[in-house]
């Protein structure tokens, strides 16, 4: 595999926001690390809140933190990775030696905030990466493509943890608010549980979109005789007040809330019907490798099918625009 001296990328400065970059340096592999060919990179909405709403990841690093590729080179003491291997990249990049990591919780490892892939640390709106820590890597099974398993790094990944970790049965009555990039796919691993699925969602292309995937009904909203604590579980991939609202009051007693979604950077909760109904809220950070690789393994099976777009990488710009006026349905995709 011939690899360039220098290569194109998208670079995140809070002086600049993001900016296209064609001169920066393809580095070589140093002990430990690997060399990795960008063959599919996803656009997610967290990259809005970081170019635009100051969400503060970190200063002067490459975006881009769904991340699907093939190895281009190995530096000395990497023997899990060879050239050629397609692999696709654990976002949280746990340092893979404090207690989080060894009990498979990397994602929340104290000592990677600040150095995800794409946020923080450099990621995949380039043509090549140096991934420092190989082993937050997953093989990407042959028959998955790239752009899909870039996808499934962020848009799968984070609504299975966050229904892996409610625990669903197929006894679970499951509210999902919002249907769109997260909440289309939630649907689908939801009903892989059993679970009866009520969907909420303003739009009527996403209402039939979340029925075609399985749900047990799509809603604009709640019918006025629904009674509070109707839901076992409510999943709220949108997470402004309204919508948080919503889940607190369907939630049942010792029921479970999971704000998924990044709308409002603070949410207020009624603390006294909270304690009351023993209601639990539960926190969910994107996903773990345990988390990807059985991710992988439904993507590969059919089980679940994200609904994915793809376009060439210096089209960024375009579809971060794009994104910003909810011009398009599905998770956008780049090929360097």
């Amino acid at each position: 595999m011939s690899i360039p001296a220098t290569q194109y990328g998208f670079v995140y400065t809070k002086a600049s926001g993001l900016t296209l970059n064609k001169n920066i340096p393809v580095q070589q592999p140093g002990i430990g690390q690997l060399l990795l060919k960008i063959d599919a990179v996803g656009l997610c909405h967290s990259d809005l809140h970081v170019i635009y709403e100051g969400l503060d990841c970190g200063d002067n690093y490459v975006m881009g933190h769904e991340i699907a590729g093939t190895v281009a080179d190995v530096g000395p003491e990497v023997d899990d990775w060879s050239v050629g291997d397609r692999v696709a990249a654990v976002g949280p990049n746990g340092c893979g030696n404090c207690s989080f990591c060894r009990g498979d919780a990397e994602n929340v490892c104290k000592r990677a905030f600040g150095d995800w892939f794409g946020l923080g640390n450099d990621g995949g709106y380039q043509q090549y990466l140096i991934v420092q820590r190989p082993r937050n890597l997953v093989k990407i099974p042959d028959n998955v493509p790239s752009g899909i398993a870039a996808a499934s790094t962020d848009a799968v990944l984070t609504p299975y943890h966050a229904i892996k970790m409610a625990k669903l049965t197929p006894a679970s009555k499951v509210l999902i608010v919002g249907a769109g990039g997260l909440g289309a796919n939630a649907v689908q691993i939801a009903k892989t549980f059993g679970a009866h699925v009520t969907v909420l969602d303003k739009k009527d292309k996403a209402r039939a979109e979340a029925l075609k995937f399985g749900a047990d009904a799509a809603l604009e909203s709640l019918p006025a005789h629904t009674e509070a604590g109707s839901f076992d579980v409510c999943f709220d991939f949108v997470s402004v007040q309204a919508t948080f609202d919503i889940c607190q009051k369907y939630c049942q007693p010792r029921g479970i809330i999971v704000p998924v979604g990044l709308g409002a950077p603070k949410l207020t909760i009624d603390v006294a019907d909270l304690d009351l109904r023993e209601i639990k809220i539960l926190g969910s950070f994107w996903g773990t490798t345990t988390d990807l690789e059985e991710v992988f393994e439904l993507v590969s099976k059919g089980i679940v099918k994200p609904n994915v777009r793809s376009a060439k990488l210096e089209e960024l710009p375009v579809y971060l625009e794009k994104l910003k006026k909810n011009e398009y349905e599905g998770r956008m995709v780049f090929h360097p």
